[in-house]
C-alpha cells in the first residue's frame, strides 16, 4: 500500500476543502448543461433520409400517362436498399460508447481497518477495471462529448458518394412486354434509370450523468443517463438517366416538363433523454497486483428512437475484466457479449400514409409494407489498454475498444451493370453506372475500432478532470470524426 500513498492524494480531505470542490462543481454542471443545445426543430428524424429517397422518385406525369412512382416499385422490393442503409445509420449512431460510469479513485481496507487507496492511477475512460470503488463510496460525474460522422463502409457521406441507382418497374404488361426478360422493354422508356446520391452531415452531441455507489467492499453498482443532441442535414440529388427518353425527355422528368435533375434537401435537430445505462460490477479476486471481476451493463430503450436519440432496443452485456498493477503501470483488459432485444424506429424503412399521400405512392402499396430488417444486433465487445502513473495527479492511457456488430447487411461500391440500355434496337449493349452502392451479402459481421487516448488530472482532493479523445481505427461502419470528451468526477 505504499506504493498507493506516492501516487494517489490522500482521502481524508477536511470539511472545508470537500465543500469547496462540491461548489467548484455545481458551476461546472450548469457549464455542461448550457452546451447541450436546447430543443429546436425536432421532427421524425428517423424519417428524414428515408423520405429524401422517396421524393426523388417522382416523376411528374405527362402525356396524360402518371409515371409517378414508376422508380419507386422495382427491382429493390420498396427500395430496399437505402432503407436498409438508413437502419444501420439509425442503429449504429444511437449506440456510440459512453464513458465509464466507474470512478478515478477506489479504496479499500488494510490489515488494521484503515480505509486507503486501493490503486496507484486513476483508471480508464472508456473501459473497466478489476477493481471497485469501496464500500459506501459514491462518485457521480459527468462527461460532455461532441462526435461527427464522416464515411459510411469508407464512404464518404458528405460529398455524394452514396450513390444508387434503380431500375424502371414493369409498368404496361401489354403486348410484347414479358418480365424478366432483357430485351423486351414495351414500352420503351421502361429502359432508363433513376440515380439518387445522398449527401449528409450528422452530429451528435451528448452529456452524460453517472453515479457509481460501493455497495459492498467488492460490489459496486451505477447508473449513465445521457442527455442527447442529434443534427442532420441531408440532401439527395436525383437524376433520370435517359437510356431511352433522351428524345422525349418529358416522358420522365420532375416537373412535367423534361427536368432531368432535381436536389431535395432537409434538416432536423432535436435534444433529448437517451437509453439510460445500468451497471453493476463484482470483484472476484484480487491481490495487491491482480484483480478481476464480472460485469453487467443493461442499457434501456428510454431515447425516442423515432428521433435517433435511443436505439428502440434493451441491451445486456455481460463482461469479465482483468486488471493488474505494476508500480505506475497498470494494464487492463475487458470482455463480453451484448444481447440486444428490440428493432429501431419503423420509421427508418416503413412505406407509411403520409408516404402514399405526399408522394402519390399506388394504393397497392399498404403502410406497413416493411421487408426491411431492423433488428438492432448482438455484439462481441472487448477492450484492452493500460494506464500510467505519470505522476501524483496525472494518469494518462491508451485503450483499443472493438464492438463487432453480429449478422448484419454489409454495404459496398461496384459498377452496376444494366443489359439493353445502349442506343438502337434491341438487344443493345449494357449501360454500367459506376460505384454503384450495394449490398455485399444478406448478412455478416461488422467490426467496429475505437481507439481512446487521454488522461484524468487531479485538481485537488477527490476532484478529477477527465480529457479523452476518441478516433477510428478501421473505415468500417458509420466511421466517426475523432472524437473529444471532456468530464469531471468526484468521490464523497
Amino acid at each position: 500500500m505504499n506504493d498507493c500513498k506516492l501516487f494517489v492524494p490522500s482521502v481524508y480531505s477536511n470539511v472545508n476543502e470537500d465543500i469547496m470542490h462540491i461548489r467548484r462543481l455545481i458551476p461546472l454542471t450548469f457549464l455542461l448543461f448550457a452546451l447541450v443545445p436546447s430543443r429546436a426543430g425536432a421532427q421524425d428524424l428517423a424519417k428524414m433520409v428515408k423520405h429524401l429517397f422517396d421524393q426523388a422518385t417522382i416523376n411528374s406525369p405527362s402525356a396524360g400517362v402518371d409515371h409517378t412512382s414508376h422508380f419507386f416499385l422495382g427491382d429493390e422490393a420498396l427500395n430496399r436498399l437505402p432503407r436498409q442503409l438508413n437502419v444501420a445509420l439509425a442503429a449504429q449512431l444511437a449506440s456510440f460508447p459512453l464513458a465509464s460510469s466507474s470512478g478515478g479513485f477506489t479504496f479499500g481496507l488494510n490489515a488494521r481497518g484503515e480505509v486507503v487507496p486501493t490503486s496507484t492511477n486513476f483508471g480508464p475512460s472508456f473501459a473497466e477495471r478489476g477493481v471497485t470503488i469501496g464500500r459506501k463510496q459514491l462518485n457521480f460525474g459527468f462527461t460532455y462529448q461532441q462526435t461527427g460522422y464522416s464515411k459510411f463502409e469508407g464512404i464518404d457521406l458528405e460529398n455524394g458518394d452514396l450513390k444508387f441507382v434503380s431500375e424502371h418497374n414493369n409498368c404496361c404488361p401489354a403486348g410484347a412486354n414479358a418480365p424478366g426478360s432483357p430485351t423486351d422493354f414495351t414500352p420503351e422508356f421502361e429502359r432508363d434509370l433513376l440515380q439518387r446520391r445522398l449527401s449528409a452531415t450528422i452530429d451528435t452531441k451528448t452529456t452524460a450523468f453517472f453515479a457509481n455507489y460501493g455497495v459492498t467492499d467488492r460490489f459496486d453498482v451505477g447508473v449513465a443517463v445521457p442527455i442527447v443532441n442529434v443534427k442532420i442535414d441531408a440532401r439527395i440529388d436525383g437524376e433520370v438517366i435517359r437510356t431511352s427518353t433522351a428524345a422525349n425527355p418529358t416522358i420522365h422528368s420532375f416537373d412535367g416538363l423534361g427536368l432531368t435533375t432535381k436536389s431535395f434537401a432537409d434538416s432536423g435537430s432535436a435534444t433529448g433523454l437517451g437509453d439510460i445505462l445500468l451497471r453493476a460490477k463484482y470483484n472476484v479476486y484480487r491481490t495487491p497486483a491482480a484483480a478481476f471481476a464480472a460485469a453487467l451493463d443493461l442499457r434501456l430503450p428510454t431515447g425516442n428512437e423515432d428521433n435517433l436519440l435511443g436505439t428502440g432496443a434493451t441491451q445486456t452485456q455481460v463482461f469479465f475484466i482483468g486488471s493488474g498493477e505494476y508500480a505506475r503501470f497498470s494494464p487492463h483488459v475487458n470482455f463480453g457479449y451484448t444481447f440486444s432485444n428490440g428493432e429501431t424506429s419503423a420509421l427508418t424503412s416503413g412505406v407509411d400514409a403520409g408516404d402514399i399521400s405526399d408522394l402519390h405512392i399506388p394504393t397497392t402499396v399498404t403502410p406497413d409494407a416493411d421487408p426491411i430488417d431492423r433488428t438492432v444486433p448482438d455484439e462481441v465487445n472487448y477492450t484492452f489498454g493500460f494506464n500510467f502513473a505519470a505522476s501524483s495527479k496525472v494518469t494518462v492511457g491508451f485503450d483499443v475498444r472493438g464492438r463487432t456488430l453480429r449478422d448484419v447487411p454489409r454495404f459496398g461500391l461496384e459498377n452496376g451493370v444494366f443489359a439493353n440500355r445502349a442506343p438502337g434496337p434491341l438487344p443493345t449493349a449494357s449501360f454500367t453506372a459506376p460505384n454503384d452502392v450495394t449490398i455485399e451479402s444478406s448478412t455478416g459481421n461488422l467490426n467496429l475500432l475505437l481507439g481512446v487516448v487521454g488522461g484524468k488530472i487531479n485538481l485537488g482532493g477527490t476532484f478529477l478532470l477527465n480529457i479523452t479523445v476518441l478516433f477510428p481505427m478501421t473505415d468500417a461502419g458509420l466511421k466517426p470524426k475523432p472524437t473529444p470528451v471532456i468530464g469531471f468526477d468526484y468521490v464523497f
